[in-house]
């Protein structure tokens, strides 16, 4: 995966609250406009996520903040009961995002920590 066309994300409570709103970090975004030669229109774009078999489609929006995913945001995270803390993953591919979950900081301490243990 080209880290180009990649966003990785720690879900804060922001994301998660019912204004509905995914941030995003405005320079990877920019990263992928730059290599798509596209720039996101004035009115936003509607763009699919896809989610294992699960195809969402979101807006995707600019303001003077940065970007962010706002409509379909809400029925994503709430269909992945998405949590504070999560870490999630958004690679650019062809015309979509693909969307993945990422195990957490703590988990993967865990995870090491359990295998050293075992060893």
């Amino acid at each position: 995966m080209d880290p180009d066309m990649m966003t990785k994300r720690v879900l804060t409570d922001t994301d998660l609250s019912t204004q509905g709103w995914l941030i995003l970090p405005t320079q990877k975004i920019e990263n992928i406009e730059k290599n798509l030669g596209f720039t996101l229109p004035r009115n936003g774009a509607q763009v699919e996520i896809l989610d294992n078999d699960k195809s969402y489609w979101v807006n995707l929006n600019k303001n003077k903040a940065g970007y962010y995913i706002g409509q379909g945001w809400k029925s994503l995270r709430d269909e992945r009961d998405l949590k504070t803390g999560d870490v999630i993953q958004l690679y650019w591919k062809d015309t979509k995002f693909i969307f993945s979950m990422c195990p957490s900081e703590a988990e993967q301490a865990s995870q090491k920590g359990e295998s050293s243990s075992s060893n």
